[in-house]
């Protein structure tokens, strides 16, 4: 499965994890407000689909191949169709139905997910410090989320983000064991590519074509796609040197990189309760020394 943790690779990993949850902050920070309420399957799709553009335009220029490893291409596609694509399409339907706040919370049970299956499937006991770190990086979430609005939601906004957080397990997972000789920006390219034909066909079913509207709209679906492609390197290559409990944990900044970004480029206050979880998730930064495997 992934090498032998070493001091280094533990170290690059985990420093890859946390700029993906950067990137990925990035990408809710600049598409807030593109849809006004309305369905979100179109831009996923465009976003989607941009992504693996600029993946293969990349992947072309440095010499990479555009086609994954014999024996990963299906379960890749699998990846990227079931797991990626519905996750972000539960994600933004359950927030139909609740508060963003809410929604966030129970999405970020994921990490919970994660280290349960590589429990199961490795058939071993959690290291203590990665339960610890766990424990504190999701009560600094937590903090952090409920913190910023009220706590309010549906039952089917319920269903929705639990189903997109067991979505986004299945694909930390399996991406982890699948992706073995492919290169990360191969495995990127191939699950975005499949991402955006989930969400075409979301919208093809739902007959929604909402387009993302407002000022700038073409620019910033662009820069949702490029902080999306850098947030997938980050993450494929995390995921080979570090495994998907700790990325997972590690995952675990995102929210408070949405509140500090949200602080500089949207003008919304950071309160008190940000400032309790920033200190709870400062945890994390523990997961840079260990040297343990993930279980």
């Amino acid at each position: 499965m992934n090498a032998p943790p070493t001091s280094r690779s533990d170290l690059i990993g985990s420093v890859l994890a946390v700029a993906m949850g950067v990137l990925f902050a990035c990408v809710v920070i600049v598409g807030a407000g593109l849809l006004h309420g309305e369905p979100p399957f179109t831009l996923l799709c465009l976003r989607f689909a941009l992504t693996a553009i600029m993946l293969a335009f990349l992947a072309l220029a440095t010499g990479r191949p555009l086609i994954p490893a014999p024996g990963e291409r299906l379960g890749l596609a699998l990846v990227g169709l079931l797991g990626y694509g519905t996750e972000s399409a539960l994600y933004f339907g359950a927030l139909n139905h609740g508060s963003a706040a809410t929604v966030t919370l129970l999405f970020y049970l994921y990490p919970v997910w994660v280290m349960l299956a590589a429990s199961l499937l490795e058939r071993r006991v959690p290291a203590r410090t990665l339960v610890l770190s766990l424990v504190m990086a999701l009560a600094g979430g937590a903090i952090v989320i409920v913190g910023g609005a009220g706590v309010d939601i549906e039952t089917a906004g319920i269903v929705l983000a639990l189903g997109c957080s067991l979505a986004y397990t299945g694909y930390l997972v399996a991406t982890e064991r699948i992706a073995i000789a492919t290169n990360p920006m191969t495995t990127g390219l191939w699950v975005a590519a499949f991402a955006s034909i989930s969400n075409l066909t979301y919208a093809l079913a739902s007959t929604s074509w909402s387009l993302p509207s407002g000022g700038l709209a073409p620019l910033r679906v662009t820069a949702m796609a490029a902080f999306t492609a850098g947030a997938f390197l980050c993450m494929m290559a995390s995921l080979r040197r570090i495994g998907a409990v700790r990325n997972g944990i590690i995952g675990v900044l995102e929210p408070l990189t949405v509140a500090v970004l949200a602080a500089i480029f949207l003008g919304q206050p950071i309160t008190a309760t940000v400032i309790l979880g920033a200190g709870a998730i400062a945890t994390i930064v523990g997961q840079l020394r260990i040297r343990e495997p993930d279980l």
